[in-house]
């Protein structure tokens, strides 16, 4: 571990918090000790729970109510920030510490204009400012951070932009009172891979043409692997392991530390992890050479579906506003018995291909051939009849659990919509999805709010496969879960739809699990088939740009 120099602009010496709710107290953090140098970016990294957010969040003076510092000091160039205990931002952190937080739509007023919330910001930290200086400060800001045309965007809405410019917004607001710290939290982790890396991009300039340093909360190892000048390895509210990046990364001491990067998914782009006769035969269908698909009878075929979206908000009666095309003519197989990748960023219609297979979207054009069976998707699953037949697992599983349903009730109504099943027949299910699933049995009595991401994710997983669809589409499930936790579920989707017999379509813009998980590729790109092949050869021998492009976006630490 490193030493703390006493030149560190911010220290953090054997800081411990308590979380003291109704049933007891809880300890969060445990003798945390951290250095952050002027102009340098320090990630922390480590599983949900580990504590890393809690930190950033004391580092911020914004802990809530039930949060207590027991021990320790924070310290910004040697002055203390805040007393342990003091829960309220003070002054020294108010003006020399900023953030951003990961969910962009949230830290921006979708009622204010984005040059308001700006100069608003600026204000605050400079009240004696002139109006003048304030509109030439903001335009200065939006330039620095790449919003076009700053000048002309200046009165522009939060919706009228695109999310990797709406957290270029919040960076500018975060960078406005010219702070000496960001403290960043998992800024990255909603975005697509080629506007992620322009994220980072942006952070490591902002870092070396304004000496401000970045305190860089993630679970994704890419992006540590990407900016980080050092690295603090948290777990269970303690520090693992502290050093610089490329001692992290290229020799990790601690097994936690090690088994974090070995669960990280890695893109096999060279020939020699290629299959030299282009048959596209994944480490997946190695495992399982009897489930190779080569050559299967598709279950699926959708033939050149089209959707656009008609205009929405107010406009005069005179004005005629073109809908916006969500799909254009596109065309997709699923083989039976396999799992078939669609990859692409925000927009590209990956998620609206998907809805409308699981029959949640209508189209207005194009057909759906299932078994061999025609279905109308011009009306929704439960008129045109896709509706039990595909099955959809979504990104969120907080979302897509009823708060108020057991975890058994949430099962037995999958296995009732299913099999019309009832008594012992249906609990015996239950109890044996449960095991499948790698849960203890005692979760069944237990609400949504009562469990963890990842074991929520499994339980709409076994709800998915309770449902006994002949088509699973998953739209993004891994995304928001941490590398051991999504090799995890890969893991569990690959061997229930081995054994069960199903297909499924995988939505998703990590192409490294894409790669892993399927046997077929689709790239969708503004609402058509960019590209596509098989998942062992494409992202190493296909010639389109666009593709080529995803792939150089990815952290290429991670790409072999």
């Amino acid at each position: 571990m490193t030493e703390h120099a006493s030149t560190s602009l911010l220290e953090i010496n054997n800081l411990s918090v308590e979380y003291r709710g109704a049933s007891g107290s809880l300890q969060i953090l445990q003798n945390v000790s951290a250095a952050l140098e002027k102009g340098k970016i320090l990630g922390i990294i480590g599983e949900s729970g580990a504590g890393k957010s809690t930190l950033g969040n004391a580092v911020l003076r914004m802990l809530g109510p039930q949060f207590e510092e027991t021990s320790g000091t924070i310290k910004l160039s040697g002055q203390p920030v805040g007393g342990v205990g003091t829960n309220g931002r003070t002054p020294i952190s108010r003006q020399r510490i900023s953030a951003v937080f990961q969910d962009h739509t949230a830290s921006l007023d979708p009622l204010m204009p984005i040059g308001a919330q700006l100069s608003e910001t600026i204000r605050a930290s400079d009240p004696k400012i002139s109006r003048k200086e304030i509109r030439a400060r903001c335009l200065e800001l939006l330039e620095r951070v790449g919003i076009p045309d700053p000048q002309r965007r200046f009165s522009d809405y939060p919706h009228q932009f695109s999310g990797g410019q709406r957290q270029r917004i919040v960076i500018a607001m975060a960078i406005a009172g010219s702070p000496e710290v960001i403290v960043a939290d998992e800024p990255t982790s909603a975005l697509d891979a080629t506007v992620q890396k322009q994220i980072l991009a942006l952070l490591r300039r902002l870092v070396d043409e304004t000496g401000v340093s970045i305190v860089l909360v993630t679970h994704d190892m890419g992006v540590i692997a990407e900016i980080a000048d050092d690295v603090l390895v948290m777990r269970h509210g303690r520090v693992v392991e502290q050093n610089l990046t490329s001692v992290i990364l290229d020799d990790p001491k601690h097994d936690y530390t090690r088994s974090l990067f070995a669960a990280v998914p890695r893109l096999q782009v060279s020939e020699h992890n290629s299959d030299q006769d282009g048959s596209g035969i994944n480490e997946a269908r190695r495992e399982n050479p009897e489930h190779d698909t080569r050559g299967a009878a598709d279950i699926l075929v959708a033939r050149k579906v089209s959707k656009a979206f008609s205009s929405s908000g107010l406009s005069w009666p005179f004005i005629r506003r073109s809908p916006k095309r969500a799909l254009d003519d596109v065309s997709i197989r699923i083989p039976r018995g396999s799992i078939t990748g669609i990859v692409g960023e925000s927009g590209s219609g990956k998620t609206t291909i998907g809805r409308i297979i699981a029959g949640l979207e209508t189209a207005g054009e194009g057909e759906i051939v299932i078994d061999d069976t025609r279905f109308d998707i011009s009306r929704k699953g439960g008129k045109s009849g896709i509706l039990g037949r595909v099955q959809m697992i979504f990104q969120d599983p907080s979302v897509s659990l009823n708060p108020r349903m057991t975890i058994d009730d949430t099962l037995q109504e999958a296995i009732r919509f299913g099999m019309h099943a009832s008594g012992n027949r249906t609990n015996s299910n239950v109890d044996e999805m449960v095991d499948r699933l790698g849960l203890a049995r005692n979760v069944l009595a237990r609400y949504p709010h009562q469990l963890s991401g990842g074991q929520k994710q499994r339980v709409c997983i076994g709800r998915a496969l309770l449902a006994r669809p002949q088509i699973i589409v998953a739209d993004e499930p891994t995304s928001a879960l941490d590398v051991s936790v999504q090799a995890e579920i890969v893991k569990l989707l690959k061997e229930r739809v081995f054994d069960d017999g199903i297909s499924m379509l995988f939505i998703s813009h990590d192409l490294a699990v894409v790669q892993d998980i399927c046997s077929h590729i689709y790239i969708f790109k503004g609402g058509r088939v960019e590209d596509s092949g098989q998942a062992a050869t494409i992202f190493s021998r296909s010639q389109n740009a666009y593709t080529r492009s995803l792939v150089e976006a990815r952290s290429q630490k991670f790409v072999q």
